[in-house]
């Protein structure tokens, strides 16, 4: 009998610990800061709210420049939806990952976030996006060809 009382209880605080519904809540609300920085051009805040780990293997310039890339071809975001999600944990990490379907201004795209932890102590560890709208294009090679041509005539 007490095993029995004493399974349960340590099951109800695993279910605490990583509860996905709370992960998922936790998520869309950092999800909501980083469109909101984003369609604001404020490449500052999006390096605050990224987790230590995005800021450890991508250079602050790198960042920077995915983002005047992201701006610059999809524009600011106009709506996002959430279209999936998962929360998955594993030797004490938990991992959850949000979709969204997000139509920008100048077209459509899709979001993945990835984040680790838990609460408070999630972070953002991955932003993906998705978008026909930052495919290289013919006009981008014409145009780089045509700047090597210019510095080859100099």
């Amino acid at each position: 009998m007490i095993s029995r009382v004493l399974l349960a209880v340590f099951g109800a605080f695993a279910l605490a610990a990583c509860n996905p519904m709370e992960n998922l809540e936790q998520s869309e609300a950092r999800i909501a800061q980083y469109e909101k920085a984003y369609s604001s051009g404020n490449s500052d805040a999006l390096w605050r709210l990224s987790g230590e780990k995005l800021r450890e293997v991508t250079p602050r310039e790198d960042f920077d420049n995915l983002v005047t890339v992201f701006s610059s071809r999809l524009g600011k975001i106009e709506s996002s939806e959430r279209s999936s999600f998962n929360v998955n944990s594993n030797n004490g990490v938990t991992q959850t990952v949000i979709v969204m379907n997000t139509e920008f201004e100048q077209g459509q795209g899709t979001q993945t976030y990835t984040f680790f932890g838990n609460g408070e102590d999630m972070q953002l560890v991955g932003w993906n996006v998705d978008s026909a709208r930052l495919a290289v294009t013919v006009d981008d090679l014409k145009a780089v060809e045509d700047v090597r041509g210019e510095a080859a005539a100099e």
